[in-house]
């Protein structure tokens, strides 16, 4: 690869960043969802074998097989429309590391408990940007277990990302607490999840607020949920 193709190599956000940090070692890798293919181009140029790179948009594919191509890079990539891991039947065998990044918590439950059988034991490098608290239930639910979570920034927003792989045959699904906190952010507490633990109860005392006032049928199972995962973040403030 050239200097001057170097130069050209788009720069990762730091929550892009901290993905392709937790996939440290992948040498054949599946981006999930690449849209603009950034991840895949920087993976591909800092050593990983070659990728799968797949988006259900196949206007978001065919911006990252430009990218890819200008890079010199598109002889390593096979692309993929599809949807979920869906695409992983258009690799031979299974890859290493999955990524499926930058979606809400519902889609990529869906995209797991749909295409769980497909992974092969790849390790899932997850990234969501809601409901995480259901995303490591279904983590579980598919038979993978979390084995470390960090926090990045990137456009003012905050993000959770998790490295999973398969379940040891002797290991304990998570207790709600460690569902709704996050189980590797329970192994290793940091300064920067402290500050996002007290957003979250804000946020927690607001809703269950707004909901008391309102006092809705409806909103009768939700309002208990969040108040036992206030309950858990006020008790692991006070830990912390």
């Amino acid at each position: 690869m050239t200097d001057g193709t170097h130069r050209r190599a788009p720069l990762l956000d730091g929550r892009l960043s901290a993905a392709m940090a937790l996939a440290q070692g992948a040498q054949v890798f599946a981006d999930i969802g690449a849209d603009h293919g950034r991840l895949s181009a920087v993976m591909l140029l800092s050593g990983a074998r070659s990728a799968l790179v797949a988006d259900i948009s196949a206007a978001a594919l065919e911006k990252a097989r430009k990218r890819l191509h200008a890079l010199g890079l598109d002889n390593r990539a096979t692309f993929a429309v599809a949807d979920g891991l869906a695409a992983l039947d258009a690799l031979k065998q299974p890859p290493d590391t999955v990524f499926v990044l930058g979606m809400g918590g519902e889609t990529i439950g869906g995209i797991l408990r749909r295409g769980h059988t497909r992974l092969g034991g790849a390790a899932l490098i997850l990234g969501a940007q809601t409901d995480l608290p259901m995303v490591r239930r279904t983590v579980c639910e598919v038979g993978y277990r979390i084995r470390s979570e960090v926090i990045a920034s990137a456009g003012g927003r905050v993000y959770v990302l998790m490295r999973c792989t398969p379940a040891r045959a002797d290991e304990a699904v998570y207790t709600e607490r460690e569902y709704m906190l996050g189980p590797g952010l329970l192994r290793a507490p940091s300064s920067e999840w402290q500050r996002v633990l007290k957003r979250r109860e804000h946020l927690l005392q607001q809703e269950i607020s707004a909901m008391e006032k309102a006092g809705l049928e409806k909103d009768r199972e939700r309002l208990a949920m969040n108040r036992r995962e206030l309950g858990y973040v006020t008790g692991q403030l006070r830990h912390m």
